[in-house]
């Protein structure tokens, strides 16, 4: 089962080499764990975070924004508060099946909806994983983000999605795992 999981995630680190870079807006930990937490819980919510009509705003402020950069997906979109207090932190959630990772937006917009601050893709692409057996259920995922420093809020969505922990590694070799809604750094440097 190791070998299984680190040829998987050896594999996965190559072909995340080939996805294209860039930075996104930083959280602490704490705020990331809240962030991904809230995400899940909205995401079960009829109006999806759209509450009010600034926020229905801001979220279609989001979605126009969007338009041409989405992956071939369908998107859902969900509306928190930005936890700098400005305005409002719109999602696009690329929904896939169970194992798919990735395809994630975040779009900061100001706090009365019209406009947007930055556009953050939070991960470079979409990682779908392959078909099993029938029968067979993951029990890990695991991935190489060459982008980031630490896990966004969207790996915790994930992770609450599938129901199994998820494992990532960076390109300052630390490896950190998210499961049950918390994220731990496992190691600093991979022997």
């Amino acid at each position: 089962m190791r070998r299984l999981f680190l040829v998987g995630f050896a594999l996965l680190w190559l072909l995340a080499l080939n996805i294209f870079a860039g930075e996104i807006r930083e959280f602490d930990l704490r705020t990331i764990e809240r962030l991904g937490n809230e995400l899940t819980r909205v995401t079960q919510t009829r109006d999806k975070g759209a509450t009010t009509p600034v926020r229905t705003h801001a979220r279609d402020t989001a979605m126009a924004a969007l338009k041409g950069k989405l992956f071939d997906a369908r998107y859902q979109y969900i509306v928190l508060n930005d936890p700098d207090g400005s305005g409002f932190l719109v999602y696009a959630l690329a929904s896939g099946n169970k194992t798919s990772i990735g395809g994630h937006f975040r779009v900061t917009v100001s706090s009365n909806g019209s406009e947007v601050e930055r556009i953050d893709k939070l991960l470079r692409g979409i990682l779908r994983q392959r078909a099993m057996p029938a029968g067979a259920t993951p029990v890990v995922s695991s991935l190489f983000d060459p982008d980031n420093k630490m896990p966004d809020e969207t790996y915790i969505y994930t992770n609450r999605l599938s129901g199994v922990p998820i494992y990532v590694g960076f390109k300052d070799k630390s490896i950190w795992e998210i499961a049950n809604g918390r994220i731990t750094r496992l190691k600093e440097k991979l022997d």
